[in-house]
This record gives structure tokens, sequence and C-alpha cells, in this order.
């Protein structure tokens, strides 16, 4: 049994402890990347972004950066990764064949323009030449039964280390509409207060 209590507890303490890393990531976002520059203040629609710069160079830098990580990394006209076992001496003709027909697959489904793994991946690849890194989800989207890739916001996502140096607890904030409630988990399982909002407020 999961206690939901507990696990908004332990959310709230993560993200409670990183006000100091928000004011650096802040400030790193207001010299080099305006675009994400959200950590502790709230953008409106209209707001003069970049307004503190005297140079664009700053910007410049970081979007040059950004991009060469996909050119590097992920080439579109090459072959950039393969499903492999780890003990690839074990593998008969066949086994090779069906991994290479497999990677296939795995592709097709990654560039899918519904998966969004391109906008994902280079929104990460600019988190990363800002910050240091990024967050990355991999689901299956629940209308198509699709992947869908998302790079969520630093500020937004907040973890822990295990023991052994890999990531352990991850907690999410997530501050949805009206109508994306409704059509991921349909009005029958929402609360009556929230369904009678989405005719009059489906963006609240």
């Amino acid at each position: 049994m999961i206690d939901i209590k507990k696990l908004i507890e332990q959310g709230s303490q993560l993200f409670g402890n990183r006000g100091t890393w928000m004011l650096l990531l802040q400030d790193i976002a207001e010299n080099f990347y305006v675009e994400r520059s959200d950590f502790t203040v709230k953008r409106e629609v209209g707001n003069d972004y970049a307004g503190n710069l005297t140079s664009s160079y700053p910007l410049l830098v970081r979007r040059e950066l950004g991009d060469s990580i996909s050119s590097m990394l992920r080439p579109r006209g090459q072959e950039w990764f393969s499903i492999s076992i780890d003990q690839d001496d074990r593998l008969d003709t066949s086994g090779k064949e069906w991994l290479e027909w497999v990677s296939g697959v795995q592709k097709r489904a990654m560039y899918d323009k519904q998966s969004q793994f391109v906008r994902a991946t280079k929104e990460g690849d600019h988190d990363f030449a800002a910050f240091g890194q990024c967050v990355i989800s991999v689901e299956v989207d629940h209308s198509t039964t699709s992947l869908l890739y998302r790079c969520w916001h630093l500020r937004d996502v907040a973890w822990c280390e295990r023991y052994n140096g890999s990531i352990g607890d991850i907690h999410r904030n997530w501050n949805p509409d009206v109508r994306t409630l409704v059509s991921i988990f349909g009005k029958e399982k929402l609360h009556r207060d929230v369904v009678k909002r989405l005719d009059k407020e489906p963006y609240g």
C-alpha cells in the first residue's frame, strides 16, 4: 500500500532543500538561457526576455554548444545506436539478425513525429549545455499507444541518489489544466467539481 501523505512529505522535503540551487540556476538562465529563466520568478507572456543583457554573445555560445550535442551524439544520417546483449559473442546469425531488426523498429518508434523524441532531446541538449543536466521521461502516450518523450523543466523535478550513486526517488510537480485531466483520466474518474469546470474554465 502506497502512503500518499508520506510521498508528498518526502517530495516537499526534496523540493525544500534546493532553494540555493534554484537561485544559481536562475542566475545562469538569465545570462545564458533566458527561455528557461523562470526558476524563481513567474514569467508572463510579453515579458522582456534578456532585457538585462548588454550582449547576445552568451546566448549564442550556449545555443551553439546545445546544437552541437545532437550533431555529435545523434547524427540523423548515421546509425548512432543499436540493440545488443552484454555477451554478444554468444549470438548466432539468427540472433544478430533479430537484434538488427528490433533496432530498426526502435528507431522508427523514436523518430515517429508523435513521440516528440527530437523536440525532447533538443530541449535536453540545451538544458545540459546551460545547467549540466536535464530530465527526460519516456512513457507511452495514453491516446495513441506510441512512445512519448518529454523534457521537464529542472524547476519542477527533484530527486535523490541511492547509496550506490544511482538515481533513487524522483518527484515532479505537475499542474495540469482541467482539459488535460479529462483527456487522461476521463470524467468518470475525476471529482465532480473538476468536471464542472470543464466548460467554463478548461484551461484553469
